[in-house]
């Protein structure tokens, strides 16, 4: 893959949910075009942000924008079982079977509506 592909700067959106700013919908729709439009096309995703909520949420403005899937980059990471209502999780640990990964990847698919995945 072509390095250059990649904004030289990637917005994280780790504090975008429930973790931090709690940017309700128009908010992160904004904040996602205000981004674009800075040059910053690459965008850093892992299933846990936000207790497994933000992708869904960033997935949802994105697809309000009219943006072009083409034209940004989705980055994304799995592993970290953390323990929150919105998982079965008993305890928080690392699960980097095939398993885990590929239902996460699926999910992350799902919740960020899109039919693929930049880096994974």
């Amino acid at each position: 893959m072509n390095k250059s592909h990649f904004s030289k700067i990637i917005a994280g959106t780790m504090s975008w949910g429930v973790w931090g700013k709690n940017f309700n919908p128009n908010e992160m729709q904004r904040i996602i075009e205000t981004t674009v439009d800075l040059g910053i096309s690459s965008f850093d995703h892992a299933d846990i942000y936000g207790g497994y909520t933000t992708e869904s949420a960033f997935g949802m403005a994105f697809s309000k924008t009219g943006i072009s899937r083409s034209s940004v980059q989705f980055i994304t990471k799995c592993g970290i079982q953390l323990v929150t209502p919105n998982r079965s999780n008993e305890i928080k640990h690392y699960d980097c079977s095939k398993a885990y990964i590929m239902s996460s990847a699926e999910a992350s698919l799902k919740y960020l509506q899109t039919d693929y995945i930049d880096v994974f």
